[in-house]
């Protein structure tokens, strides 16, 4: 059996790119196949059918973007996290190398409602990053550098909100200075929960 002539990774990234730029309904097999350079028998030996290779694209961008973007709350500074996230959140979501937007907001947006393995997949991400936006500030708080009014739940409902409402606003061009003045000002937006 001869073996596959391409870089995998490299292939990887431009399934990602291709369904971060056109959402999923929208990628079709043909558009896998220009973005790649490969046929779609070998797309379908290589990666299985196209919710396999959305999938992947998923599971690529979730390890390549979104940990880098919510590693900022493993900071012990609840400013620090917040204007760190936003800023990095800003610059991806601005970055002209990249498909505009937000994959995973995207696929959310596109899949979250409907039956099936996909959109419990994307409704698990939107829980997840919840969560783990919740934790931050249950641990910021028993550390004690909340105010006591600052419920974890309903600050990371607020942040949530604010991540996805920038991710929206990725998508187009006037959006731009939105992301840009929003991410500066949000780190004083939440000075009134800080201890």
């Amino acid at each position: 059996m001869r073996s596959a002539s391409f870089d995998r990774a490299e292939v990887i990234e431009k399934i990602t790119d291709a369904f971060w730029e056109n959402g999923y309904e929208a990628t079709s097999i043909g558009i896998l196949e220009g973005a790649t350079g490969l046929k779609r028998q070998s797309l379908y030996n290589t990666f299985g059918n196209k919710d396999a290779m959305f999938e992947i694209a998923i599971a690529h961008y979730e390890a390549e973007v979104s940990m880098d973007l919510l590693d900022a709350f493993s900071d012990d500074d609840p400013l620090t996290a917040i204007a760190t996230f936003f800023a990095t959140q800003a610059a991806t979501l601005l970055d002209p190398s990249r498909p505009s937007g937000c994959l995973v907001a995207g696929a959310q947006q596109e899949l979250a409602n409907r039956d099936g393995e996909l959109g419990e997949r994307m409704s698990g991400l939107t829980e997840e990053q919840y969560d783990t936006l919740v934790a931050a500030f249950e641990r910021w708080r028993d550390a004690g550098k909340l105010t006591e009014d600052a419920d974890p739940e309903d600050v990371a409902a607020i942040m949530m909100a604010q991540m996805r409402g920038q991710s929206v606003l990725g998508r187009s061009s006037r959006g731009r200075a939105l992301i840009e003045r929003s991410a500066r000002a949000m780190p004083a937006l939440f000075e009134r929960y800080l201890a």
